[in-house]
């Protein structure tokens, strides 16, 4: 158990880490695209993300919790999740692509964090 938590960090704390380079590369990327002939979409790539960001919140900070008892990362990372899911289901459609990136990104750092936090505690146990 303690190996697949640890694995689910590094992947949580990658996913995120991606999440947060397309957030703040996109609008350079974006001004690129037409002369690429390419579109702006790029809802499978959220897809994915919020696919990679999930699953390792629930493969490791839950049961890290359960370990350590520490409520301080999976607190983090419910919080982070959450903002997640708002900024691409909600905040970008409803708000624009700058308010989702600005939601978007402070949901990556908390990840990071909860993820780093909750590898910390785990070496631990």
């Amino acid at each position: 158990m303690k190996k697949l938590i640890r694995f689910a960090d590094y992947a949580g704390i990658a996913a995120s880490a991606l999440c947060l380079v397309h957030c703040l590369a996109m609008p350079l990327l974006l001004a690129v695209f037409p002369l690429l002939g390419l579109g702006g979409e790029h809802h499978g790539l959220h897809d994915a993300l919020l696919l990679g960001v999930t699953v390792p919140v629930l493969l490791a900070l839950v049961p890290g919790w359960m370990a350590h008892r520490d409520p301080a990362p999976l607190l983090l990372g419910l919080a982070g999740l959450g903002a997640f899911l708002v900024a691409v289901l909600f905040v970008g459609p409803t708000f624009g692509q700058g308010a989702e990136t600005a939601l978007a990104v402070g949901s990556s750092v908390l990840l990071i964090a909860a993820h780093r936090r909750n590898h910390r505690f785990c070496k631990t146990c």
